[in-house]
């Protein structure tokens, strides 16, 4: 369970940013014939993406941020209004339940709405499915603490948006001694390597992320 408000501050953000709320495809053949294996070189995929501050972006690059920060706040908004329908129930591993099964379903309808790719991830996961998308794979690494958009090869744009954990979250990812046995049995039932614990009010617990389709191939700078 991890919603936040967005904490999208800066200068340099403040006209594009909207405030609110805040895989391996393994091919194998055969044939008649033994044939050595041949060592084929896989392209860097992160390195064809380059980061943009706002300040750097086209006007297409503009309107592709605010399109992914408008879908990231309908995220967490509806992401957030689950997870208040789960607590009012009384049961606190209900918020696990809008995790595994309405979380996907939200972000796949406003991945269609608004158009683009969209999801949550982290450094500590609890799903392996909120891996981050190979673009992100090195701000995450390095826990990037402050919002940040890349452009990709073919004039994609993609944003990393900083989760930090709110207080009512830490029933599930806060220190684990003081989890409720019921969410603990829950987390263990359906994420038994789980890693998203230990978390303090405040501390970064992930990311939202988001791609929007091609736009201009050519950058500002």
């Amino acid at each position: 369970m991890w919603v936040s408000r967005l904490d999208l501050k800066g200068d340099a953000m403040k006209n594009s940013i909207v405030p609110m709320l805040a895989f391996c495809l393994v091919l194998a053949g055969c044939s008649g014939q033994s044939e050595q294996p041949v060592a084929v070189e896989q392209p860097d995929v992160a390195a064809e993406w380059i980061r943009v501050t706002p300040t750097e972006m086209t006007e297409t690059q503009k309107a592709q941020q605010e399109l992914c920060v408008a879908a990231v706040n309908a995220m967490a908004a509806e992401t957030l209004g689950e997870m208040e329908a789960a607590m009012e129930t009384g049961d606190p591993a209900q918020g696990i339940a809008v995790c595994r099964e309405k979380a996907p379903m939200i972000a796949a309808s406003i991945s269609e709405h608004f158009g683009i790719k969209i999801g949550r991830t982290a450094f500590y996961l609890r799903n392996p499915d909120n891996a981050p998308p190979e673009w992100a794979n090195e701000l995450v690494l390095a826990r990037s603490g402050e919002p940040a958009f890349l452009v990709g090869p073919g004039g994609e744009l993609g944003a990393l948006l900083p989760i930090r954990l709110k207080a009512e979250c830490q029933m599930c990812h806060g220190p684990a001694e003081l989890i409720d046995a019921d969410v603990q049995a829950a987390i263990d039932e359906h994420y038994p390597d789980d890693q998203a614990v230990g978390f303090a009010e405040g501390a970064l617990r992930g990311w939202f992320w988001a791609e929007t389709p091609p736009g201009e191939q050519e950058t500002s700078f």
